[in-house]
C-alpha cells in the first residue's frame, strides 16, 4: 500500500487577515507621517485592504508548486514581503497607489478595456470587478488588453464569460503576459479556457499572445483561438519560447492566413527548422506588410526560406525585421531578391545578421536599384569594412525618404566613413545616423558631419 502525501493548502483565517489589514494600515500611517505625506485615514485603510488582498492572492498562488505545496513558513514570508513591497511603493510615490485591477474604459460605441498596470494575481471576484463593463449585457467592447494580470482557472473562467459576451464586437485581443507565476498545468488550462472564448469572436483582427511561456504545449493550448479565426490580420508571438516544435504547431493551427498583414516573432529559439515552418505561413500570406522574426537563432537556410516565402507570396511588404540572427552572407542572394520584389518597403532592419562585406554589398546594391520609399535602413553589427561601405553609400544616395541610417559597430574606420559620407550627402531627408563603434577618428567624424550638413538634416518624420 502506497500512501500519497497530503497536499496542505496554505491559508489564513479571516481574523488573521483582518488583523493584518489593521497592522498594515497602522504602519502606512506612521510611514506617511514620517515622510510628511497628507494621506487621510480612509485612503490608508483602503490601501491596506487592497495590499492585503494582492499579497494574499500572490501567496496562495505561489504556495502551490509542481511537486506539491510550498512550506508554510516560506509562503508566509512571501506574503509579508509582498505587503512590505506594496507599502514602500506607495510611500515612495507620494501616497499614490493603484487600486485593485480595474479597466480603463473609453468611448461608448467602441469601448476599450485595458487591465495593463501592476502585476496582480486575479481571483474570480477581482476579475468580475475588473471586467464588469464586458460582462454587462449589450456591451460594445471592441478591444481588450489583459497584460500584466495573472489568470488562474477561476479568473480565466470569468474572463472567458466576458469575452463570450462581446464576441460579436471584439476585434483586438491582447492577452500577452497573462499566466506569470502560475504552475504549468494551471497556466495551460487558463490559456485553453480563454482561447475557447476567443474562438467565438468571429471578427477578431488582432491577436497578441506574447510574453507567455508557451512552448509547443502553450501554442496547442491556444489552438481554438488560432484555428477558428478567418479574418485575422495581426498575430504576435514574441518571447513565448517558440521552439522548432512550437513553430510547427503554429503553422499547423494557423490555417487561414490569407488576410494576415502583420506577424511578429521575437526572442525565441526557432532555429532554421522553425523558420521554415514560419515560412510556410508566409507563403500563404499575400497581404503581409509587417514581418518580424528577430533574435530567434535563424541561420542562412531559415533566413533564405523566409525571404523566398515573402517574395513569392506578394509585393505588399512595408517593414522587415530579421535582426540578431546568425544568417551570414549565405542569406544575401535571397534577401536581395526579396528587396527587389518589394516596391513598398519602408523599413529594413538587418542589424547583427553577420552579413559581412559580401552579403552587405549584395543587399545594398539591391536597395540602390529598388526600394524607392525606403525610410529606415539598419545594418549595424555586420562586420562591414571600407570595401562594403561603397555599396552602402550607393544604396543611400538619392533615397528621397530615408531619414534613419544605422551602421553602428561595424569596421568602417575613417576610410569607410569618408565613403559613406558621399552617399549621406545625397540623402536629403536623413536626420538620424549612427556610426558609433566604427573606430572613427577626426577625419571620419568630420567627413560624416559634413555629409549630413551637405545633404541630410532636412525636416523629416521622427522616430
Amino acid at each position: 500500500l502506497i500512501r500519497k502525501p497530503l497536499k496542505m493548502t496554505w491559508s489564513l483565517s479571516k481574523d488573521q487577515r483582518d488583523e493584518t489589514v489593521k497592522r498594515v494600515a497602522a504602519n502606512l500611517f506612521c510611514l506617511a507621517f514620517t515622510k510628511g505625506l497628507p494621506i487621510t485615514d480612509d485612503v490608508v485603510l483602503d490601501a491596506a485592504c487592497t495590499f492585503e488582498r494582492r499579497a494574499y492572492t500572490a501567496a496562495t498562488v505561489s504556495s502551490n508548486v509542481t511537486t506539491g505545496s510550498r512550506p508554510a513558513a516560506e509562503t508566509t514570508l512571501g506574503y509579508a514581503r509582498k505587503l512590505a513591497e506594496l507599502m514602500i511603493e506607495m510611500v515612495k510615490s507620494g501616497g499614490k497607489y493603484e487600486p485593485d485591477a480595474s479597466a480603463a474604459i473609453s468611448g461608448a460605441g467602441a469601448e476599450v478595456v485595458d487591465l495593463m498596470g501592476s502585476r496582480d494575481f486575479l481571483t474570480s471576484e477581482s476579475t468580475e470587478a475588473a471586467l464588469r463593463t464586458m460582462l454587462t449585457p449589450g456591451s460594445q467592447v471592441s478591444k481588450v488588453r489583459f497584460s500584466s494580470k495573472s489568470f488562474g482557472r477561476d479568473a480565466a473562467t470569468v474572463a472567458a464569460k466576458a469575452l463570450t459576451n462581446v464576441s460579436k464586437t471584439i476585434s483586438i485581443a491582447d492577452i500577452s503576459d497573462i499566466i506569470a507565476g502560475r504552475p504549468e498545468d494551471e497556466a495551460l488550462d487558463s490559456l485553453r479556457i480563454i482561447s475557447a472564448a476567443l474562438a467565438q469572436a468571429t471578427h477578431l483582427k488582432e491577436l497578441n499572445l506574447s510574453d507567455n511561456a508557451l512552448g509547443e504545449k502553450g501554442v496547442r493550448a491556444c489552438s481554438e483561438a488560432l484555428t477558428k479565426q478567418t479574418c485575422l490580420e495581426s498575430l504576435s508571438l514574441q518571447n513565448v519560447g517558440c521552439s522548432i516544435f512550437a513553430c510547427k504547431a503554429v503553422a499547423e493551427l494557423l490555417t487561414a492566413s490569407q488576410h494576415l498583414r502583420q506577424l511578429h516573432l521575437f526572442n525565441n529559439m526557432s532555429d532554421n527548422e522553425g523558420a521554415m515552418h514560419i515560412a510556410s505561413i508566409l507563403a500563404r500570406s499575400p497581404c503581409m506588410q509587417d514581418f518580424r522574426m528577430a533574435s530567434s537563432r535563424v541561420g542562412p537556410q531559415g533566413g533564405s526560406a523566409l525571404a523566398q516565402a515573402l517574395g513569392g507570396a506578394g509585393n505588399s511588404l512595408v517593414r522587415l525585421d530579421i535582426s540578431d540572427n546568425p544568417m551570414t552572407e549565405g542569406v544575401a542572394p535571397a534577401l536581395a531578391a526579396l528587396v527587389r520584389s518589394q516596391p513598398q518597403i519602408k523599413a529594413l532592419n538587418l542589424n547583427d545578421t553577420s552579413l559581412t562585406d559580401k552579403g552587405a554589398t549584395a543587399v545594398a546594391l539591391a536597395i540602390a536599384e529598388s526600394a524607392p520609399k525606403l525610410e529606415e535602413l539598419e545594418m549595424a553589427l555586420n562586420e562591414i569594412t571600407p570595401q562594403g561601405a561603397r555599396a552602402v553609400a550607393v544604396a543611400v544616395a538619392n533615397k528621397q525618404h530615408l531619414w534613419k541610417l544605422n551602421l553602428r559597430e561595424n569596421e568602417l574606420e575613417d576610410r569607410g566613413a569618408v565613403i559613406i559620407s558621399k552617399g549621406i550627402a545625397k540623402a536629403p531627408a536623413l536626420r538620424h545616423i549612427d556610426l558609433c563603434g566604427n573606430q572613427l577618428k577626426r577625419v571620419g567624424a568630420v567627413a560624416a558631419a559634413k555629409g549630413v550638413a551637405g545633404g541630410g538634416g532636412a525636416p523629416g518624420p521622427g522616430p
